[in-house]
């Protein structure tokens, strides 16, 4: 956790709500681009990313200080999102639906050639991404692009870190295969920031 959210928090739990749009503003767009992977429906992923950050106000009594914050939020918003996909009956369908009309979390604009050549890169990965069934998905992007531990990731699942463990060998074999013709993409490692 940034000091400026553990301020943040603070703040909001001495009675001032206002304060909680800082913690809004910092997180809410990795938090959408999270449930969006998920319930692949921006409208649906607008509900659940808010519904997690009114969770997360009315009940930041629970939150643990000497955890990150984006990890507890990240926690609430999954399974939102899994309860959403449960009311909207698609939690076991591989969803594989394009997102092209949404767009990848963190595509830069378009530029020099090697900047489209590296959106391209992401474009595959993320269309590869999304193509997993749900459980390697949501674990691929909270460790990759979210860079949360493996435990973080189990409790805001509720699993066990070798259920997560599983999910990411899984995931990689699976984007292995699928993108066998693009080399440069390499799973093995956190992306660099």
């Amino acid at each position: 956790m940034t000091a400026s959210d553990l301020d943040v928090v603070r703040s909001v739990r001495r009675g001032d709500r206002e304060a909680f749009g800082h913690l809004v503003r910092g997180h809410q767009g990795r938090l959408f681009g999270l449930v969006l992977m998920m319930v692949r429906e921006p409208a649906g992923a607008e509900e659940v990313t808010q519904d997690a950050f009114v969770r997360a106000f009315t009940h930041i009594g629970q939150y643990d200080e000497r955890r990150p914050f984006y990890p507890w939020i990240a926690a609430i918003a999954v399974r939102l999102a899994q309860n959403w996909l449960r009311r909207h009956g698609r939690t076991v369908q591989r969803e594989g639906t394009a997102l092209e009309s949404v767009g990848e979390p963190g595509a830069p604009a378009s530029g020099s050639l090697s900047t489209l050549i590296d959106d391209e890169a992401k474009r595959s990965l993320w269309r590869a991404v999304a193509a997993l069934p749900s459980g390697e998905r949501t674990a691929v992007i909270l460790f990759y692009r979210d860079e949360m531990a493996v435990s973080d990731i189990a409790r805001a699942l509720g699993v066990t870190t070798g259920t997560i463990k599983t999910f990411l060998f899984r995931a990689r074999r699976h984007l292995r295969e699928r993108l066998k013709t693009e080399p440069e993409i390499s799973l093995d490692e956190r992306p660099s920031r």
